[in-house]
């Protein structure tokens, strides 16, 4: 009986302990969840708050440059309606710029925030008066004396109000990370305390068992459902997709129906991965996967193959126009732009189709057809999308051998540099060579960079080789300054790969000392994107440039992402105006526009300029009458080899081609 009442007290105390154990689980973890709720909601508050406090400085510091730039584009303008329409964007700017800080001024602000923002309105007070009296003279048609204000007052005042944007926007930005910093402290710390509160509990014998024997179930679970869904994104992974897709065949025999397969693949993903982050890449992938989903039918297979590629099978159709149907929403759908890691991206897809049986009979072959087609539709300027020829397979093999002849062509010396001047019509001589990169390819003949270039920028070949060229083309112009050209300039580009690599500084020095080519002969052209990859990173290395005494030149300019704001911040020396504003210049009267004001600008900022793809008279004659001293293009002289160049060099250009 003693044994009895002992082991029934003994059942009672395990019951009892149970009871009290997953008690103990049920309070530790309601409090862990409050608090990490808690600090969960704070955290979404402060990035909301700060977000806002950030998009409105934005808004200031876009409203004020638009007003700079009307203020430039005023004296080009003679059309009166063209002029009140630039007055009424002038004023709507002025209101936005209004909004935008008033709405800040209601949001929690530090310290330096507030000081910035009354500083800010400091230099408004006295930018304000100036800048209503340019209007008034351009109402009343006083232009010069409104020019003359604009240079020397308005644009300085509005230069100091930018200024103070600038600061407050960095101040923003600090602000709003010091914030998400702490908060992110605070949840850790919860996050933590939860942790070790669940684990003293889960070390209580019984409640192991069970959590042992949950986790073992998971994880069961979640390896069934990795081997056949892409973990990112949740969508059926590559062999989940195969599955499918063979069964989507069988029934389109059955039938007698279409099967078509989409390759897509992400325009520029890269860009977005090395300049935002990973994390902000993943974020991409997922959103672009949401809207293939969305736009898909939902008999239809989405499936992500790795990376930024994904495959759309659309079965069960009659006629090709039903697929291509479906192509066109999906690349309009990815087209809309989206908002990453607090920016607005604007990303496109590239998309290749083969359709069954047409191209194939089996998964493999649609795939890989599919996936040539969507090679050639990026080939083509992406954005787009390519149904299979079976021509392309030749021309896959073609670029698969023009690979395999890239490896050599720097160990055969195959790359050349061919060099096509800049042409002062002022003064008649040329100030400056353009090396551009060739092949000279020992069964093709002379490629153009537009063959090769991409390839050597996607194996990573483009610094060895294109710091190789840059010491020959340095060599190549000292040769030239001896022999009685020494104000000749050397122009040279840079891919995105190699400004942004760590060698870059030194190659470049070692260069000039091997060459004997002083540094200010040496001018350096940067594409707008290379800046806006990493705007602060940037303008140190352009300042690292410029201290060795090295020229540098924005390449295409107007064609990319830049702003006053930003060239504001780069040392820079020279525009070369993209050929793009420069074909139609005699028959549009917006390139015009914008041409002037690019001239108007670069004397402004105390800037070179060069216009590029002068190809007819009739655009070298409009160039001229905006003022637009330095040209280059085919009218002049296409890229030449380098022992062509003295014969050009000796050349009266001002009397070849004096004003008619």
């Amino acid at each position: 009986m003693k044994g009895i009442g002992r082991l029934s007290a003994w059942k009672f105390a395990l019951l009892a302990g149970f009871v009290t154990q997953l008690l103990l689980i049920l309070f530790v973890t309601a409090i862990g969840l409050k608090q990490l709720a808690a600090t969960t909601d704070n955290l979404d508050q402060v990035v909301d708050v700060h977000m806002r406090k950030q998009n409105l400085t934005k808004s200031m510091v876009i409203a004020a440059r638009e007003r700079t730039m009307i203020m430039l584009m005023l004296p080009r303008i003679d059309d009166p309606f063209e002029l009140d329409a630039l007055l009424m964007q002038f004023n709507l700017n002025g209101s936005k710029f209004v909004m935008a800080r008033d709405a800040l001024r209601k949001l929690p602000l530090n310290a330096r925030e507030q000081e910035l923002v009354a500083l800010q309105a400091q230099r408004i007070r006295v930018a304000q008066p100036i800048q209503d009296q340019v209007i008034d003279l351009f109402s009343a048609n006083f232009s010069q004396d409104a020019v003359d204000l604009v240079l020397n007052q308005a644009i300085p005042a509005q230069d100091a109000v930018m200024a103070v944007l600038s600061q407050l926007d960095a101040e923003t930005q600090k602000s709003a990370l010091a914030a998400r910093h702490k908060a992110n402290q605070e949840q850790k710390v919860a996050h933590r305390w939860m942790l070790a509160l669940c684990g003293v509990a889960l070390l209580i014998g019984v409640l192991v068992a069970a959590f042992v024997l949950h986790y073992t179930g998971r994880v069961g679970r979640e390896r069934e459902r990795l081997a056949t869904e892409d973990a990112l994104t949740g969508l059926p992974n590559r062999m989940l997709f195969m599955d499918r897709l063979e069964q989507s065949l069988i029934r389109a025999e059955r039938h007698d129906t279409l099967v078509g397969v989409m390759f897509v693949d992400m325009d520029r993903f890269k860009r977005v991965n090395d300049t935002l982050g990973h994390a902000s890449g993943d974020q991409l992938i997922c959103e672009v996967a949401r809207r293939l989903r969305a736009t898909a039918r939902a008999e239809d297979i989405v499936a992500r193959l790795g990376g930024d590629e994904f495959v759309v099978v659309v079965s069960d159709v009659v006629e090709i126009r039903h697929i291509l149907q479906i192509v066109e929403k999906m690349l309009a759908a990815v087209a809309v732009p989206c908002q990453i890691a607090g920016r607005e991206l604007f990303c496109s897809c590239s998309i290749g189709v083969s359709v069954y049986p047409i191209d194939g009979r089996n998964a493999d072959s649609l795939l890989k057809h599919a996936d040539t087609a969507m090679y050639h539709a990026k080939g083509s300027g992406k954005n787009r999308f390519q149904l299979y020829d079976p021509a392309m397979n030749a021309m896959a093999e073609e670029r698969l051998a023009l690979e395999t002849d890239l490896h050599y062509a720097l160990e055969r010396n195959e790359f050349v540099f061919y060099y096509q001047p800049q042409i002062d019509l002022e003064t008649g001589r040329i100030p400056a060579v353009e090396a551009l990169i060739r092949w000279n390819h020992p069964s093709k003949g002379m490629l153009a960079p537009g063959v090769f270039l991409e390839m050597l920028e996607e194996t990573g070949a483009i610094i060895s080789i294109g710091r190789k060229l840059l010491e020959s083309a340095c060599l190549q112009t000292a040769g030239w300054h001896a022999a009685g050209y020494a104000d000749l300039r050397l122009a040279i580009n840079l891919s995105s790969k190699e400004f942004w690599h760590e060698d870059l500084i030194p190659s470049i020095t070692a260069v000039l000392e091997r060459s004997g080519l002083p540094p200010h002969a040496l001018e350096i052209e940067l594409t707008e994107g290379i800046f806006m990859e990493d705007i602060n990173n940037a303008v140190k290395r352009i300042h690292t440039l410029k201290a060795l005494g090295v020229s540098v030149a924005v390449d295409d300019f107007g064609t990319g992402y830049s702003s006053l704001a930003h060239l504001k911040r780069f040392p820079l020396d020279i525009l070369k105006i993209d050929r793009y504003f420069v074909k139609d210049i005699h028959a549009a009267p917006v390139n015009e526009a914008l041409i002037s004001s690019i001239l108007a600008l670069s004397k402004g900022l105390d800037l070179g300029t060069v216009a590029e793809g002068v190809e007819t008279e009739a655009q070298l004659e409009s160039l001229r009458t905006l003022g637009c001293q330095v040209m280059q293009g085919h009218l002049f002289s296409p890229p030449v080899p380098a022992e062509q160049i003295l014969t050009l060099l000796g050349r009266d250009w001002r009397q070849a081609f004096a004003p008619a």
